[in-house]
């Protein structure tokens, strides 16, 4: 397994084959609560305008998201997992956009699998790939 360390946008974009973004503490950590939540997708957008088309197109999506640090406007929540804490999120569909991590995942283009890693599912994406 050859194992490539790259960073930031330009790394994202350099990514190929099995490719983990890694968000420490807010957008992939706030992620794996929204599914334990009971959420049943969470998209990733790149922009909080395609965030609000994709809203737009599927009224019944919730929209969580910050850009500098604060809840983008209109949306239903930022991007802290306490804002969400003591949310129902069965069966939601959530579309999600941040200053960082979801910029990863929309910029690793060429990537044939993405994983997104936090401190909260370190132990679970590092299973996922030594099980490959």
């Amino acid at each position: 397994m050859e194992i490539r360390i790259l960073e930031l946008i330009e790394g994202a974009k350099k990514a190929e084959g099995l490719t983990v973004i890694i968000d420490v503490f807010r957008a992939f950590s706030l992620e794996c609560y929204l599914y334990a939540r009971g959420a049943s997708a969470v998209f990733p957008a790149g922009s909080v305008e395609e965030a609000r088309r994709l809203k737009q197109a599927h009224p019944e999506y919730l929209l969580i998201g910050e850009r500098g640090g604060r809840r983008c406007e209109g949306f239903d929540y930022g991007n802290s997992p306490s804002q969400t804490r003591d949310v129902d999120l069965s069966g939601k569909k959530i579309v999600h956009t941040t200053s960082a991590g979801t910029q990863g995942i929309v910029n690793a283009m060429h990537a044939e699998e993405i994983l997104t890693g936090s401190l909260v599912n370190a132990r679970a994406v590092a299973d996922y790939i030594s099980g490959r």
